[in-house]
Parts: C-alpha cells; sequence; structure tokens
C-alpha cells in the first residue's frame, strides 16, 4: 500500500465532471450540541472479529457469508475507507489516513461510465504533480450479480513480454496480465520496450473491456542522477503516482472488490524493490556499472551502493519534476509518530514486522527495534485472488 498525501481543494469543481451519480465525501461535521461516539474509535473488546490471514487471497464470494451485512450510507463509506487505511498493517504511510478523500462510484451503470471515473481519479491524483490520496468505491459485492473488477494490480503499470527462450522484457510481475490483454486484441508498440504501459482490463457485469488511459508527457518521470550521468544512459523511468487497484476493500457490512486507492510513493517502493528485485526488473548490476563499480563477489559492499545511488536518482528525478515523494527515513519516523498518537489514544496499533521495516537501512528505522501484532482487522483492504483465476480469462475477445 503507498503512502499517501492528500490535498482536498477543489472537490467541487469535479461535480460537472463525472457522467454518472455520485458523491465526493469532504470531513465529517459534528454540531457543537452533539457529542456522538467517535467514528474512529477501535473497536470494543468483546466485539466479534473475523480470522483473516494476511497472505490469504480472497474471493468475496468466500468472505460475504461471514459479513454482517448492512448498508452504508456516503458518510459511512468515508469513515469506513479511512479505517481500513488506518487498519492496513503493511502500510507505513498511516499517519495520514484521516485525509483519504473518496470518490463514491457505487451508482455506475456502464463500463464507459466506469472507465470515466478511472480516468477522472487519474487526473485528480496527478493535478500539479501532488500524488493526491483519493479512493474511488465501485459497486459492493452482491452474490446475485455479475462481479465488477479491475483486472490490473495498478491503474499505470509497465508490460512484461515474456519470450520463447522464457527471457522478459519489462515488468516480470505483469507477464501473465500483458498475455491476457494481447490475447483480447491490445496492441502493443511496434517496437517493444521494458516500459510499456498496459491497457486497463474492466471486468463489468459478466465483460471484460479493454481500455487505455490517457497519459502526458509528465506522467511518467525518466531516472538520472545529478552526479552519475550515465545513469539516465540506462533510460529507466516511472510514473509519478502509484494507484493501486486490485485489492479487495472489505467493511464488516460489505465488500467492495474494485475500489482503488492512490498516494504517493516512497523512495525505496521504486529504487530497493520494483527496479532492485531480482524477480522485478533487476538493475543493479547496470547501476553499478554506471557508476563505475563491479557487480561481483570481489567488490565487497557494490549492492549497498548500487542501492544508494538509484535511491539517491529517484529522490532527485521526482524532485525535479514536481512529482512529491518521501525517503524511508521521513517516512519511518512519521510512521513512529503515528503510533505515538495512537497509543495516545488507546488505540493498538497492529503491523506486519518485514513490510514496516524500510528495505535498506532497516536497523536505522525506530521501527526496526519494535514488535507488532500482525492481527488483521476489518475495515481493511484484503489480497483478491486474481480475476482471470475466478472464471473470466477464458473470455475470448473484449469489448470496445
Amino acid at each position: 500500500v503507498p503512502a499517501m498525501g492528500l490535498n482536498q481543494r477543489n472537490n467541487a469543481c469535479l461535480l460537472s465532471t463525472l457522467p454518472f451519480r455520485h458523491t465526493i465525501l469532504s470531513p465529517m461535521k459534528t454540531p457543537a450540541s452533539e457529542s456522538p461516539q467517535c467514528p474512529y474509535s477501535s473497536p470494543g473488546d468483546n466485539e466479534p472479529t473475523l480470522d483473516l490471514p494476511i497472505e490469504k487471497r480472497w474471493e468475496a464470494r468466500e468472505l460475504y457469508p461471514r459479513l454482517s451485512l448492512r448498508e452504508e450510507s456516503p458518510a459511512d463509506l468515508e469513515t469506513e475507507a479511512r479505517l481500513a487505511w488506518r487498519n492496513s498493517i503493511r502500510c507505513i504511510g498511516r499517519s495520514r489516513w484521516q485525509s483519504l478523500s473518496v470518490i463514491d462510484a457505487r451508482s455506475v451503470a456502464s463500463a464507459d461510465e466506469l472507465f470515466d471515473a478511472l480516468r477522472t481519479h487519474l487526473e485528480r491524483a496527478t493535478t500539479s504533480c501532488a500524488a493526491k490520496s483519493i479512493m474511488t468505491i465501485f459497486s459492493k459485492f452482491d452474490p446475485a450479480e455479475p462481479e465488477t473488477r479491475i483486472w490490473n494490480r495498478q491503474l499505470i503499470s509497465y508490460a512484461g513480454y515474456r519470450a520463447k527462450d522464457n527471457s522478459i522484457l519489462g515488468d516480470p510481475m505483469n507477464c501473465k496480465l500483458t498475455a491476457i490483454a494481447l490475447g483480447l486484441g491490445w496492441k502493443p508498440p511496434s517496437t517493444r520496450t521494458a516500459f510499456d504501459r498496459l491497457p486497463l482490463i474492466i471486468q463489468f457485469r459478466g465483460k471484460l473491456y479493454l481500455r487505455s488511459l490517457p497519459s502526458a508527457p509528465t506522467d511518467e518521470i525518466t531516472i538520472r542522477h545529478p552526479d552519475f550521468p550515465n545513469i539516465e544512459a540506462l533510460g529507466l523511468r516511472w510514473y509519478g503516482v502509484p494507484i493501486v487497484a486490485d485489492m479487495l476493500f472489505a467493511t464488516k457490512g460489505a465488500l467492495y472488490p474494485a475500489a482503488p486507492f492512490s498516494g504517493h510513493y516512497v523512495s525505496t517502493e521504486i529504487a530497493a524493490r520494483n527496479l532492485a528485485d531480482k524477480n522485478r526488473y533487476n538493475r543493479l548490476p547496470q547501476i553499478a556499472e554506471a557508476i563505475g563499480l563491479e557487480p561481483t563477489k570481489r567488490v565487497p559492499l557494490w549492492i549497498d551502493r548500487a542501492l544508494a545511488v538509484i535511491n539517491e536518482a529517484v529522490l532527485f528525478s521526482f524532485d525535479q519534476a514536481g512529482y512529491k515523494m518521501t525517503d524511508h527515513h521521513t517516512v519511518s519516523s512519521e510512521f513512529d509518530h503515528f503510533c505515538q498518537k495512537e497509543a495516545l489514544k488507546g488505540r493498538t496499533v497492529n503491523g506486519d514486522w518485514a513490510w514496516l521495516v524500510p528495505p535498506m537501512s532497516g536497523a536505522t528505522s525506530p521501527t526496526f527495534s519494535k514488535s507488532f501484532n500482525s492481527k488483521v482487522v476489518l475495515p481493511n483492504f484484503l489480497y483478491q485472488k486474481a480475476a482471470w483465476v475466478e472464471g473470466l480469462g477464458n473470455t475470448p475477445q473484449a469489448h470496445q
């Protein structure tokens, strides 16, 4: 889950831009004469909770019978979305959970309206490169109706082309989705690269739709370093805003299989994971060579040096492009402050330690010496089984 920041200005300007009936939610206000229970209070000790394993990939149909079903008002929906962020045990950016802006798109009536909502989300999230914290929530799961899903992991992502010799051009994480998109009729660039943007695959009322989000030159950032010009020559780039699209937004009363949310990046997400992991782009050897190091076991700490340089490059590049980004030391300090504030309010912060400690300089993080209960409570964001596993993967063609 990406870190999130928010500027909620200009919400009103969207009222005329979305073609479907919707609600853009704003912070809750309580009359001074009323003293209701705080909507963000923790559940009582005697309130039953579900057993929700961290790694399990859910089907909405499987979890649905275990809920206390209820209809959620727009205000309830915003509260639940914010609490889901606060409860997300693998997110280190939870300190801004109360600033999440929610677009209620539960009333969309067509695939075109759904796509328009996604396009509006992207436009809002990238306005002035601010990487705003926004969540768009589509229809809730109903076992009697076809499920609405977004098949992509993120609204913006890169293709992974697997060759006959099993080599991969692009992002290995997206090889399966890329093959599906090609099978549905997607036409990639005539000259394929490691950073070709995938189209969206939308599942709506039992049919698949292939759509491409609009792109602008500012959507992607070329990775360069102020002191090592050979870094830019590697041709690395990344998109400015993460918009996670494939998680299940689960409350105690409803499930929302399509509820994309966006925030801003922590530099290590791109530099130490996406570009560096061996099962992703695996570019540390090339980065080491670009800064004059030999990437072999005979050169001590070449990996550490390459990691530091690519993080410097990502931070520098995003700053030069005007995109909001934070580093792992800053977000770790913010998370530590968040834990302290929650403790003062009598609330327990659950967490998955391995995800909350940064992927580099981990021992310097205030989280390193702490322990957490990894219990998952609702509302929350849960992993879903890949949509194509559930039966629609054999659809012969996408509807235009």
